[in-house]
Protein backbone atom coordinates (compact mmCIF):
# COMPACT_ATOMS: atom_id res chain seq x y z
CA UNK A 1 0.00 0.00 0.00
CA UNK A 2 1.22 3.51 -0.83
CA UNK A 3 1.76 5.66 2.23
CA UNK A 4 -0.45 8.67 2.66
CA UNK A 5 1.45 11.94 2.21
CA UNK A 6 1.38 12.93 5.87
CA UNK A 7 2.46 9.44 6.89
CA UNK A 8 5.31 9.63 4.41
CA UNK A 9 6.22 13.04 5.79
CA UNK A 10 6.31 11.72 9.35
CA UNK A 11 8.24 8.61 8.36
CA UNK A 12 10.79 10.67 6.47
CA UNK A 13 11.30 13.04 9.40
CA UNK A 14 11.36 10.50 12.20
CA UNK A 15 13.66 8.03 10.44
CA UNK A 16 16.20 10.74 9.79
CA UNK A 17 16.88 10.95 13.52
CA UNK A 18 18.38 7.48 13.40
CA UNK A 19 22.03 8.15 14.13
CA UNK A 20 24.91 6.50 15.86
CA UNK A 21 28.58 7.15 16.41
CA UNK A 22 29.31 5.85 12.90
CA UNK A 23 29.35 8.44 10.14
CA UNK A 24 27.75 5.89 7.77
CA UNK A 25 24.43 6.08 9.63
CA UNK A 26 24.33 9.83 10.11
CA UNK A 27 21.77 11.98 8.36
CA UNK A 28 23.22 15.30 7.22
CA UNK A 29 20.59 17.89 8.11
CA UNK A 30 22.88 20.82 7.32
CA UNK A 31 23.54 19.53 3.80
CA UNK A 32 19.78 19.30 3.30
CA UNK A 33 19.51 22.88 4.50
CA UNK A 34 22.11 24.32 2.13
CA UNK A 35 20.59 22.34 -0.74
CA UNK A 36 17.27 24.02 0.01
CA UNK A 37 18.81 27.46 0.34
CA UNK A 38 20.75 26.93 -2.89
CA UNK A 39 17.48 26.27 -4.70
CA UNK A 40 16.04 29.49 -3.28
CA UNK A 41 19.14 31.41 -4.37
CA UNK A 42 18.75 30.19 -7.96
CA UNK A 43 15.45 32.08 -8.07
CA UNK A 44 17.34 35.32 -7.45
CA UNK A 45 19.70 34.49 -10.29
CA UNK A 46 16.74 34.10 -12.65
CA UNK A 47 14.72 37.07 -11.38
CA UNK A 48 16.56 39.26 -13.89
CA UNK A 49 14.63 37.51 -16.69
CA UNK A 50 11.61 39.67 -15.89
CA UNK A 51 13.58 42.71 -17.07
CA UNK A 52 14.98 41.35 -20.33
CA UNK A 53 13.78 43.02 -23.50
CA UNK A 54 10.66 41.11 -24.58
CA UNK A 55 11.55 38.63 -21.80
CA UNK A 56 14.21 37.35 -24.20
CA UNK A 57 17.40 39.44 -24.43
CA UNK A 58 19.44 41.18 -21.75
CA UNK A 59 20.09 44.73 -22.94
CA UNK A 60 21.41 46.31 -19.75
CA UNK A 61 23.59 45.34 -16.76
CA UNK A 62 21.89 44.01 -13.63
CA UNK A 63 22.59 47.27 -11.81
CA UNK A 64 20.15 49.05 -14.13
CA UNK A 65 17.26 46.65 -13.57
CA UNK A 66 16.47 47.92 -10.05
CA UNK A 67 16.10 44.36 -8.82
CA UNK A 68 14.32 44.00 -5.46
CA UNK A 69 16.65 44.45 -2.49
CA UNK A 70 19.57 44.62 -4.90
CA UNK A 71 21.81 46.53 -2.49
CA UNK A 72 21.37 43.74 0.05
CA UNK A 73 21.48 40.71 -2.24
CA UNK A 74 23.65 41.90 -5.11
CA UNK A 75 26.24 39.20 -4.45
CA UNK A 76 23.52 36.57 -4.87
CA UNK A 77 22.04 38.19 -7.97
CA UNK A 78 25.47 38.14 -9.63
CA UNK A 79 26.83 34.81 -8.40
CA UNK A 80 23.84 32.58 -7.71
CA UNK A 81 24.85 30.31 -10.60
CA UNK A 82 27.36 28.71 -8.20
CA UNK A 83 24.36 27.16 -6.47
CA UNK A 84 24.01 24.62 -9.30
CA UNK A 85 27.64 23.57 -8.78
CA UNK A 86 26.73 23.08 -5.15
CA UNK A 87 23.90 20.71 -6.16
CA UNK A 88 26.37 18.54 -8.07
CA UNK A 89 28.95 18.73 -5.27
CA UNK A 90 26.40 17.63 -2.67
CA UNK A 91 25.20 14.80 -4.90
CA UNK A 92 28.75 13.52 -5.29
CA UNK A 93 29.34 13.63 -1.55
CA UNK A 94 26.04 11.93 -0.67
CA UNK A 95 26.30 9.24 -3.34
CA UNK A 96 29.82 8.20 -2.36
CA UNK A 97 28.82 8.31 1.31
CA UNK A 98 25.63 6.30 0.94
CA UNK A 99 25.65 4.24 -2.25
CA UNK A 100 29.22 3.51 -3.39
CA UNK A 101 30.18 0.70 -1.01
CA UNK A 102 26.71 -0.88 -1.17
CA UNK A 103 26.88 -1.03 -4.96
CA UNK A 104 30.42 -2.44 -4.88
CA UNK A 105 29.31 -5.19 -2.46
CA UNK A 106 26.18 -5.97 -4.48
CA UNK A 107 23.78 -4.87 -1.73
CA UNK A 108 22.22 -2.49 -4.26
CA UNK A 109 22.05 -3.61 -7.89
CA UNK A 110 21.59 -1.48 -11.00
CA UNK A 111 17.84 -2.07 -11.23
CA UNK A 112 17.28 -0.93 -7.67
CA UNK A 113 19.65 2.03 -7.94
CA UNK A 114 18.40 3.42 -11.24
CA UNK A 115 14.76 2.86 -10.26
CA UNK A 116 15.17 4.86 -7.07
CA UNK A 117 17.11 7.63 -8.76
CA UNK A 118 14.93 7.83 -11.88
CA UNK A 119 11.72 7.90 -9.86
CA UNK A 120 13.23 10.67 -7.77
CA UNK A 121 13.87 12.80 -10.86
CA UNK A 122 11.15 11.94 -13.34
CA UNK A 123 7.72 12.75 -11.82
CA UNK A 124 8.41 16.43 -11.08
CA UNK A 125 10.45 16.78 -14.27
CA UNK A 126 7.54 15.58 -16.41
CA UNK A 127 5.03 17.63 -14.45
CA UNK A 128 7.04 20.83 -14.92
CA UNK A 129 7.65 19.97 -18.59
CA UNK A 130 3.93 19.58 -19.25
CA UNK A 131 3.12 22.70 -17.22
CA UNK A 132 5.50 24.91 -19.17
CA UNK A 133 3.94 24.13 -22.57
CA UNK A 134 0.54 25.87 -22.12
CA UNK A 135 2.22 28.70 -20.21
CA UNK A 136 4.66 29.41 -23.04
CA UNK A 137 1.85 29.09 -25.60
CA UNK A 138 -0.11 31.68 -23.63
CA UNK A 139 2.96 33.91 -23.51
CA UNK A 140 3.38 33.66 -27.31
CA UNK A 141 -0.30 34.46 -27.80
CA UNK A 142 0.04 37.53 -25.55
CA UNK A 143 3.31 38.96 -26.80
CA UNK A 144 4.46 37.01 -29.84
CA UNK A 145 7.47 35.43 -28.12
CA UNK A 146 8.34 32.89 -25.45
CA UNK A 147 9.69 33.64 -21.98
CA UNK A 148 13.50 33.34 -22.25
CA UNK A 149 13.69 29.72 -23.46
CA UNK A 150 13.98 28.92 -27.16
CA UNK A 151 13.96 25.62 -29.09
CA UNK A 152 10.53 24.63 -27.83
CA UNK A 153 9.97 22.19 -30.70
CA UNK A 154 9.08 18.51 -31.08
CA UNK A 155 12.71 17.35 -31.12
CA UNK A 156 13.58 19.10 -27.90
CA UNK A 157 10.33 17.95 -26.32
CA UNK A 158 11.36 14.36 -27.04
CA UNK A 159 14.81 14.99 -25.58
CA UNK A 160 13.24 16.54 -22.48
CA UNK A 161 10.79 13.67 -22.15
CA UNK A 162 13.69 11.20 -22.18
CA UNK A 163 15.73 13.45 -19.82
CA UNK A 164 18.63 13.51 -22.29
CA UNK A 165 18.23 17.15 -23.34
CA UNK A 166 21.68 18.10 -22.03
CA UNK A 167 23.61 15.13 -23.39
CA UNK A 168 24.71 16.83 -26.60
CA UNK A 169 21.69 15.94 -28.73
CA UNK A 170 20.19 19.43 -28.58
CA UNK A 171 20.61 21.77 -31.56
CA UNK A 172 22.50 24.37 -29.53
CA UNK A 173 24.29 23.70 -26.21
CA UNK A 174 22.58 25.46 -23.30
CA UNK A 175 19.43 25.96 -25.41
CA UNK A 176 17.64 22.74 -24.62
CA UNK A 177 14.06 24.02 -24.65
CA UNK A 178 11.05 24.14 -22.34
CA UNK A 179 11.91 24.17 -18.61
CA UNK A 180 15.41 25.62 -18.88
CA UNK A 181 16.68 24.85 -15.34
CA UNK A 182 16.03 21.14 -15.92
CA UNK A 183 19.31 20.93 -17.85
CA UNK A 184 20.97 20.01 -14.55
CA UNK A 185 18.49 17.14 -14.08
CA UNK A 186 19.56 15.70 -17.42
CA UNK A 187 23.24 16.00 -16.48
CA UNK A 188 22.49 14.50 -13.05
CA UNK A 189 21.02 11.40 -14.69
CA UNK A 190 24.16 11.00 -16.79
CA UNK A 191 26.27 11.35 -13.64
CA UNK A 192 24.23 8.60 -11.97
CA UNK A 193 25.24 6.21 -14.75
CA UNK A 194 28.91 7.18 -14.55
CA UNK A 195 28.84 6.86 -10.77
CA UNK A 196 27.23 3.41 -10.83
CA UNK A 197 29.80 2.14 -13.33
CA UNK A 198 32.62 3.41 -11.13
CA UNK A 199 31.15 1.88 -7.95
CA UNK A 200 30.21 -1.39 -9.66
CA UNK A 201 33.79 -1.75 -10.93
CA UNK A 202 34.96 -1.06 -7.35
CA UNK A 203 36.91 2.00 -8.40
CA UNK A 204 35.03 4.41 -6.15
CA UNK A 205 37.84 4.62 -3.59
CA UNK A 206 40.66 5.21 -6.11
CA UNK A 207 41.51 8.83 -5.28
CA UNK A 208 43.94 9.20 -8.18
CA UNK A 209 41.26 8.13 -10.63
CA UNK A 210 38.76 10.54 -9.10
CA UNK A 211 41.25 13.39 -9.46
CA UNK A 212 41.73 12.49 -13.14
CA UNK A 213 37.95 12.51 -13.63
CA UNK A 214 37.72 15.95 -12.02
CA UNK A 215 40.44 17.21 -14.36
CA UNK A 216 38.62 15.63 -17.30
CA UNK A 217 35.48 17.47 -16.21
CA UNK A 218 37.36 20.76 -16.32
CA UNK A 219 38.58 19.97 -19.85
CA UNK A 220 35.13 18.88 -21.03
CA UNK A 221 33.68 22.08 -19.62
CA UNK A 222 35.68 24.06 -22.19
CA UNK A 223 33.81 22.26 -24.99
CA UNK A 224 30.47 21.36 -23.42
CA UNK A 225 29.96 23.43 -20.25
CA UNK A 226 26.95 21.62 -18.80
CA UNK A 227 28.31 18.08 -18.75
CA UNK A 228 31.79 19.27 -17.80
CA UNK A 229 30.39 21.33 -14.93
CA UNK A 230 28.48 18.34 -13.62
CA UNK A 231 31.41 15.92 -13.83
CA UNK A 232 33.79 18.40 -12.22
CA UNK A 233 31.63 19.20 -9.21
CA UNK A 234 30.11 15.74 -8.70
CA UNK A 235 33.43 13.94 -8.50
CA UNK A 236 34.94 16.79 -6.52
CA UNK A 237 32.17 16.00 -4.04
CA UNK A 238 33.43 12.40 -4.06
CA UNK A 239 36.90 13.60 -3.07
CA UNK A 240 35.39 15.73 -0.31
CA UNK A 241 33.66 12.62 1.01
CA UNK A 242 36.93 10.66 1.06
CA UNK A 243 38.65 13.49 2.93
CA UNK A 244 35.73 13.58 5.37
CA UNK A 245 35.88 9.81 5.87
CA UNK A 246 39.64 9.94 6.47
CA UNK A 247 39.45 12.84 8.94
CA UNK A 248 36.71 11.08 10.90
CA UNK A 249 39.12 8.24 11.69
CA UNK A 250 41.56 10.56 13.45
CA UNK A 251 41.72 10.68 17.24
CA UNK A 252 41.73 14.47 17.27
CA UNK A 253 38.67 14.70 15.03
CA UNK A 254 37.10 17.43 17.17
CA UNK A 255 40.15 19.64 16.82
CA UNK A 256 40.29 18.93 13.10
CA UNK A 257 36.60 19.79 12.79
CA UNK A 258 37.18 23.09 14.53
CA UNK A 259 40.10 23.87 12.21
CA UNK A 260 38.09 23.02 9.10
CA UNK A 261 35.18 25.16 10.35
CA UNK A 262 37.52 28.10 11.02
CA UNK A 263 39.02 27.68 7.55
CA UNK A 264 35.55 27.71 5.98
CA UNK A 265 34.61 30.84 7.94
CA UNK A 266 37.82 32.61 6.86
CA UNK A 267 37.22 31.66 3.24
CA UNK A 268 33.73 33.15 3.36
CA UNK A 269 35.08 36.30 4.99
CA UNK A 270 37.55 36.59 2.14
CA UNK A 271 34.81 36.06 -0.46
CA UNK A 272 32.63 38.79 1.05
CA UNK A 273 35.51 41.24 1.46
CA UNK A 274 36.70 40.61 -2.09
CA UNK A 275 33.21 41.14 -3.49
CA UNK A 276 32.71 44.47 -1.75
CA UNK A 277 36.28 45.83 -1.88
CA UNK A 278 37.93 43.96 -4.80
CA UNK A 279 41.40 44.11 -3.25
CA UNK A 280 42.59 40.88 -4.93
CA UNK A 281 41.35 42.07 -8.28
CA UNK A 282 43.15 45.38 -7.87
CA UNK A 283 46.39 43.62 -6.90
CA UNK A 284 46.10 41.25 -9.84
CA UNK A 285 45.49 44.05 -12.34
CA UNK A 286 48.31 46.11 -10.86
CA UNK A 287 50.70 43.16 -11.17
CA UNK A 288 49.76 42.28 -14.76
CA UNK A 289 49.97 45.91 -15.89
CA UNK A 290 53.58 46.01 -14.69
CA UNK A 291 54.70 42.46 -15.50
CA UNK A 292 52.69 41.96 -18.70
CA UNK A 293 51.98 45.41 -20.16
CA UNK A 294 50.90 43.92 -23.50
CA UNK A 295 47.91 42.24 -21.88
CA UNK A 296 44.63 44.05 -22.26
CA UNK A 297 42.21 44.64 -19.41
CA UNK A 298 39.81 42.32 -21.19
CA UNK A 299 42.34 39.47 -20.97
CA UNK A 300 43.02 40.29 -17.34
CA UNK A 301 39.30 40.24 -16.60
CA UNK A 302 38.85 36.83 -18.19
CA UNK A 303 41.82 35.33 -16.35
CA UNK A 304 40.76 36.79 -13.01
CA UNK A 305 37.21 35.53 -13.50
CA UNK A 306 38.51 32.04 -14.31
CA UNK A 307 40.73 32.11 -11.21
CA UNK A 308 37.96 33.25 -8.86
CA UNK A 309 35.49 30.81 -10.40
CA UNK A 310 37.91 27.93 -9.91
CA UNK A 311 38.78 29.06 -6.38
CA UNK A 312 35.16 29.17 -5.26
CA UNK A 313 34.15 25.87 -6.86
CA UNK A 314 37.30 23.98 -5.90
CA UNK A 315 38.09 25.40 -2.47
CA UNK A 316 35.29 27.42 -0.87
CA UNK A 317 32.29 25.17 -1.61
CA UNK A 318 34.09 21.88 -0.83
CA UNK A 319 35.56 23.18 2.44
CA UNK A 320 32.11 24.47 3.45
CA UNK A 321 30.50 21.08 2.80
CA UNK A 322 33.35 19.33 4.63
CA UNK A 323 32.99 21.62 7.65
CA UNK A 324 29.23 21.05 7.89
CA UNK A 325 29.52 17.28 7.48
CA UNK A 326 32.23 17.00 10.13
CA UNK A 327 30.36 19.27 12.54
CA UNK A 328 27.28 17.07 12.30
CA UNK A 329 29.33 13.91 12.73
CA UNK A 330 30.84 14.92 16.06
CA UNK A 331 27.48 16.25 17.27
CA UNK A 332 25.57 13.12 16.12
CA UNK A 333 23.35 15.16 13.87
CA UNK A 334 21.74 18.57 14.08
CA UNK A 335 18.12 17.69 14.76
CA UNK A 336 16.29 20.37 12.82
CA UNK A 337 13.17 19.06 11.12
CA UNK A 338 12.66 22.09 8.91
CA UNK A 339 16.03 21.55 7.24
CA UNK A 340 14.94 18.19 5.91
CA UNK A 341 11.57 19.55 4.84
CA UNK A 342 13.29 22.32 2.91
CA UNK A 343 15.92 19.95 1.53
CA UNK A 344 13.39 17.37 0.38
CA UNK A 345 11.26 20.05 -1.28
CA UNK A 346 14.29 21.68 -2.91
CA UNK A 347 14.09 19.58 -6.07
CA UNK A 348 10.44 20.45 -6.58
CA UNK A 349 11.24 24.07 -5.77
CA UNK A 350 14.08 24.15 -8.29
CA UNK A 351 12.03 22.70 -11.14
CA UNK A 352 8.75 24.55 -10.67
CA UNK A 353 10.22 28.01 -10.06
CA UNK A 354 10.66 28.63 -13.79
CA UNK A 355 7.08 27.65 -14.77
CA UNK A 356 5.91 29.86 -11.90
CA UNK A 357 7.97 32.73 -13.33
CA UNK A 358 6.35 32.25 -16.73
CA UNK A 359 2.93 32.14 -15.07
CA UNK A 360 3.76 35.36 -13.21
CA UNK A 361 4.76 37.12 -16.43
CA UNK A 362 1.60 35.91 -18.15
CA UNK A 363 -0.56 37.09 -15.24
CA UNK A 364 1.08 40.53 -15.16
CA UNK A 365 0.54 40.90 -18.91
CA UNK A 366 -3.08 39.76 -18.66
CA UNK A 367 -3.83 42.24 -15.87
CA UNK A 368 -2.09 45.06 -17.72
CA UNK A 369 0.29 45.68 -14.83
CA UNK A 370 3.65 47.37 -15.46
CA UNK A 371 6.78 45.25 -15.65
CA UNK A 372 8.21 47.33 -12.82
CA UNK A 373 6.02 45.38 -10.40
CA UNK A 374 8.81 42.80 -10.36
CA UNK A 375 11.10 45.42 -8.82
CA UNK A 376 9.05 45.38 -5.64
CA UNK A 377 10.40 43.41 -2.64
CA UNK A 378 6.77 42.55 -1.85
CA UNK A 379 6.41 40.85 -5.24
CA UNK A 380 9.55 38.83 -4.59
CA UNK A 381 8.30 37.87 -1.13
CA UNK A 382 4.90 36.76 -2.46
CA UNK A 383 6.63 34.74 -5.18
CA UNK A 384 8.78 32.97 -2.60
CA UNK A 385 5.81 32.25 -0.35
CA UNK A 386 3.82 30.76 -3.23
CA UNK A 387 6.84 28.84 -4.52
CA UNK A 388 7.82 27.33 -1.15
CA UNK A 389 4.22 26.41 -0.36
CA UNK A 390 3.70 24.74 -3.74
CA UNK A 391 7.04 22.95 -3.45
CA UNK A 392 6.35 21.48 -0.02
CA UNK A 393 2.83 20.44 -0.98
CA UNK A 394 4.08 19.13 -4.31
CA UNK A 395 6.75 17.03 -2.63
CA UNK A 396 4.56 15.41 0.00
CA UNK A 397 1.29 15.17 -1.97
CA UNK A 398 2.59 14.45 -5.48
CA UNK A 399 6.26 13.59 -5.63
CA UNK A 400 6.39 11.10 -2.74
CA UNK A 401 3.16 9.22 -3.57
CA UNK A 402 4.12 8.91 -7.25
CA UNK A 403 7.64 7.78 -6.29
CA UNK A 404 6.30 5.09 -4.00
CA UNK A 405 3.81 3.82 -6.58
CA UNK A 406 6.40 3.66 -9.34
CA UNK A 407 9.00 2.01 -7.12
CA UNK A 408 6.57 -0.67 -5.99
CA UNK A 409 5.65 -1.43 -9.60
CA UNK A 410 9.18 -1.33 -11.00
CA UNK A 411 11.04 -3.09 -8.20
CA UNK A 412 8.12 -5.44 -7.52
CA UNK A 413 8.91 -7.92 -4.77
CA UNK A 414 12.65 -7.28 -4.54
CA UNK A 415 13.58 -6.45 -0.95
CA UNK A 416 16.45 -4.15 -0.10
CA UNK A 417 18.54 -4.15 3.03
CA UNK A 418 18.26 -0.37 2.94
CA UNK A 419 15.09 1.11 4.52
CA UNK A 420 13.39 3.24 1.89
CA UNK A 421 12.61 6.01 4.34
CA UNK A 422 16.26 6.76 4.98
CA UNK A 423 17.49 6.64 1.39
CA UNK A 424 18.82 10.15 0.76
CA UNK A 425 17.14 12.20 -1.91
CA UNK A 426 20.46 13.43 -3.33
Amino acid sequence: MVQRPLQAFYCCISSSFMASDKPSTLYFFSLDAIRGFAALIVVLCHWQFFFYKDYTVQTAPLEDFHLPLYSLFSILYHHAFYAVDLFFLLSGFIFFWFYAEKIAKGTINFNYFITYRFTRLYPVHVLSLLAIIPLQMWMVKQSGHTFIIQNNDYWHFLLNLLVIHSWGFEKTPALNGFNGPSWSVSVELLLYLLFFLLAWRRQYDKKGLLILIVIAGAVIQAFYPMIGQGIYSFFLGALVYHIYSWLCTKKDVRKLTRNVAITAALLWCYILLEYYFSFSRQLFFSFTHKALPAWTDDNNEKIFYLATNTFFRTIVSPVTVLALAMAETIKSGIRAKWTQVLGNASYCLYLIHFPLMVASAVLVNALGLPQTIFQSPLTLLIFYIVLITLSILGHYYFELPVQQTLRQKLIKKRKSTVPAAIIPEG
